[in-house]
């Protein structure tokens, strides 16, 4: 296949591919070989990285509607909801919400799985290997009504990750006491560093400005030599912090090198929820942490379930969302939103993918002239591994 004069890392191009990237020039400098499938502008990318999804709860909204629309609803919701489990409904609801992920270009998948229903941890470990080589699943242990709150939640979070997940999760600001959530904190690590795994925590998805989780967890990224192996997901409280403390905590980030998660879609509908007017938006610190030095990404986190009803496992939705609430309307903050997904939001994947020559050609491809323009009409793309078209 031929792209003609296509946006690539801010330069329009001509990209000529197989199942590699055979040559890159300048746009308008290669004509079409015979019987070559020609595509004309448009933006060419590398694939994206979802790093933050509960595939266990997706397309669940429905079966037990959230009415409060608020986050505690939403756990006591999905507490029942988990009893019903099956292996075979969760492969069913995550594969599907799998191939959406596929149709729009995003080949790598974090998720967590409840460490309170095995039967679904054990569902996601069968689907991780079925989807090997389409999309990359990545399966996060989380003890989404902590692990210190009532018996047995340790011991079933640990017995999930004997049974082979990818990363250590825990939910500090959901344990009983400001010291349990720090102890789950520490608990987490040292069972990460014993299984060599990566951790992602929920971290202070509240709206409370005493909930302090995140800085423990930097220290402990600090003081163990884990940069680049820890992940904190929503992080908002950091929206009602004293900006003094918020400074501190964004330089504090950026120098454990821990990547901050943020989950708009969820996130704008759940916190907030305890405000008259004005509402808080219930958003980390975005430009605060870009201007730290911090590494930043952008989840979908949810799709169809007990917390957000809606959903398209569309990643340029979370980012079009972000644009909004966090005011990230510059032409260089809105090319940036969008290329976190295919930079940033690789990093719990470890490199991320770039299209280069003699490279795989494993990209999608909008007809809109530009990311910009992509994160204005959130088209859907069509998208190759190895330069055989996916998610079709």
């Amino acid at each position: 296949m031929l792209f003609r004069d296509v946006w690539l890392e801010g330069d329009r191009c001509d990209v000529r591919a197989g199942e590699t990237v055979r040559v890159i020039g300048p746009a308008g400098t290669l004509t079409p070989d015979p019987g070559e499938e020609v595509l004309k502008g448009g933006t060419l990318a590398p694939p994206s990285a979802e790093p933050h999804v509960h595939l266990d709860a997706a397309l669940l909204g429905a079966r037990m509607p959230n009415k409060s629309g608020t986050l505690r609803e939403g756990i006591a919701n999905w507490s029942v909801l988990r009893e019903e489990l099956t292996v075979p409904d969760v492969l069913d609801r995550a594969g599907q919400v799998l191939a959406w992920y596929e149709s729009y270009g995003t080949l790598r998948v974090r998720t967590h799985v409840d460490t309170g229903s095995l039967d679904a941890v054990g569902a996601l470990l069968h689907l991780r290997e079925r989807w090997r080589g389409r999309v990359d699943v990545q399966i996060v242990a989380f003890p989404q009504e902590g692990i210190l709150r009532a018996k047995g939640r340790r011991e079933r979070w640990e017995e999930a990750v004997r049974m082979g997940v990818d990363a250590v999760g825990a939910i500090p600001h959901f344990e009983r006491t400001t010291e349990e959530g720090w102890n789950s904190v520490r608990l987490a690590f040292d069972l990460a560093e014993k299984t060599g795994l990566r951790l992602d925590f929920h971290c202070d998805e509240t709206d409370d400005p005493s909930s302090r989780n995140l800085e423990v967890v930097c220290a402990e990224t600090i003081d163990r030599g884990l940069a680049g192996r820890v992940v904190a997901g929503h992080c908002t409280a950091m929206h009602s912090y004293e900006n003094p403390y918020a400074a501190k905590v964004c330089e504090l980030v950026a120098t454990s090198g821990v990547q901050v998660i943020a989950n708009p879609l969820d996130n704008v509908v759940l916190q907030g929820r305890y405000d008259g007017y004005p509402r808080r938006r219930g958003i980390t610190r975005v430009d605060q942490l870009w201007a730290a030095g911090a590494s930043v990404g952008i989840g979908h986190d949810s799709v169809m379930d007990p917390w957000y009803r809606l959903g398209t496992a569309n990643l340029v939705d979370a980012a079009y969302m972000l644009v909004h609430v966090a005011q990230l309307t510059s032409e260089a903050e809105m090319l940036r939103v969008m290329r976190t997904l295919w930079t940033e939001n690789h990093r719990p994947f470890g490199a991320a993918p770039v299209i280069e020559e003699g490279g795989p050609a494993t990209f999608v491809w909008w007809a809109a002239s530009d990311p910009i323009e992509v994160l204005r009409t959130r088209q859907k793309p069509r998208v190759w591994r190895e330069g055989r078209s996916a998610g079709r």
